[in-house]
């Protein structure tokens, strides 16, 4: 199954971005933006206000010259494992993807964090998203395994997050800066 919209899956040329932080006046435009990018999935929970309160200066809005949000990154540098940083929520724009802008998120967040200190990335996805897992996977991330048993063929935590929710939580190691 194809990102693009005609059924081509060549990626497509990256269009001009710029990062920014998100703010708290974005949320409502962006809370609708991920509900249509996730095809109606509820994402609301996974994305409160509290996102754009105490966490915009380790996140990333992307968005093109004419001002179209993209993409959005949500992470932060752990509190109790500082050399972790922890991804919580990445999407981009189903029109916009193939295009480098989720690698160009990630990569820009991976060198900040190295930047604070962390010498490792942690992301948790459901295993059977497996766009995600394989886009994950292109980025460096590996499968954790210890206590793990295999989901959806990916090493992963049965009802990690509540019951039902089963998580692969994927590692990278990241150079810290200097």
């Amino acid at each position: 199954m194809s990102d693009q919209p005609d059924g081509d899956d060549r990626p497509r040329e990256t269009p001009r971005l710029s990062l920014r932080r998100p703010t708290e006046a974005d949320h409502r435009a962006l809370v609708d933006d991920i509900e249509r990018w996730f095809l109606g999935r509820r994402m609301r929970p996974l994305f409160g206000r509290m996102w754009f309160v105490h966490f915009a200066s380790t996140s990333w809005v992307a968005e093109t010259a004419d001002g179209h949000v993209a993409g959005i990154l949500l992470g932060f540098a752990s509190q109790d494992r500082p050399t972790d940083a922890v991804l919580h929520l990445a999407a981009v724009d189903p029109n916009l993807r193939r295009r480098g802008i989720g690698t160009a998120l990630h990569e820009g967040w991976l060198a900040e964090m190295a930047t604070r200190g962390a010498t490792r990335a942690v992301v948790s996805v459901p295993p059977d998203e497996r766009v995600a897992v394989l886009f994950y996977r292109s980025l460096g991330f590996e499968p954790g395994t210890a206590g793990t048993k295999l989901l959806w063929g990916v090493p992963a935590f049965e009802d990690y997050d509540a019951d039902g929710a089963d998580r692969a939580l994927l590692v990278r190691r990241i150079a810290p800066a200097g």
